[in-house]
């Protein structure tokens, strides 16, 4: 099939206050929690020391609101002394039952290192044969590994499948090349559409009564085989 561009979705930045964190434990980081709106976190990477932290809760929910999961973090310190740093959100913690953040998980970049990374895929558009032949739309990669300089990486890569029918199938060989640089196999499957559940069953089902028919067939002649040796 001819080669499908990719749309790149560019990674947004943005801000996240952070202060140190002494509240340690159960007891005490639930109470941070629930009387001053304190989420817990930790920031770690490139070789330097864990530091716990802590962040307005309502801050970093506005920043995921706003697709801010991918994002770059930029983490200014409370503390004077300490320089700003950049950062990805590496885990967020939920609670099982009210799906409130418990716990944050930040990793710190190099905006100029080289880094390789799962992007999400977005499929847009319905393909041809799903809106004309009744196919079904089958998506069996939702990401794709990339590579490139950590602040040039996308946050999600748009694909428009809107001219597939049915039987075709989309592979990463068949995306263009450009940056960043693909580092998923070439063979891979992205999507593809299926022949109408109706049909194949229409098919299996003729495939089943030729193979009766032909048994049948054989059994006859094999019947009329021994008739004619018994005869004999």
């Amino acid at each position: 099939m001819p080669q499908v561009p990719l749309k790149i979705h560019a990674r947004e930045q943005v801000s996240l206050k952070v202060a140190p964190r002494e509240e340690q434990g159960k007891g005490p980081v639930g109470q941070m929690r629930r009387l001053h709106g304190q989420l817990p976190g930790v920031i770690y990477g490139h070789k330097q020391d864990v530091e716990c932290i802590k962040t307005d809760a309502h801050s970093l929910e506005r920043i995921l609101s706003k697709g801010g999961q991918n994002a770059i973090i930029l983490i200014e310190h409370e503390e004077s002394s300490k320089e700003s740093e950049q950062a990805l959100i590496r885990e967020i913690q939920y609670h099982k039952v009210s799906g409130d953040a418990m716990h944050l998980d930040l990793l710190r970049i190099d905006p100029t290192e080289t880094l390789r990374a799962n992007v999400p895929i977005i499929t847009v558009g319905v393909p041809e044969g799903v809106r004309t032949e009744g196919g079904s739309l089958q998506q069996a990669l939702t990401a794709l590994e990339m590579e490139c300089v950590v602040s040039e990486m996308p946050s999600a890569v748009e694909i428009d499948i809107t001219s597939l029918q049915i039987g075709d199938s989309l592979h990463v060989s068949d995306l263009i090349e450009q940056e960043p640089r693909i580092t998923s196999e070439g063979v891979r499957t992205i999507a593809n559409v299926l022949v109408p559940r109706l049909i194949a069953d229409d098919e299996a089902g003729d495939e089943e009564e030729e193979l009766e028919e032909e048994a049948e067939a054989g059994g006859e002649d094999a019947a009329a085989a021994g008739d004619e040796g018994g005869e004999e």
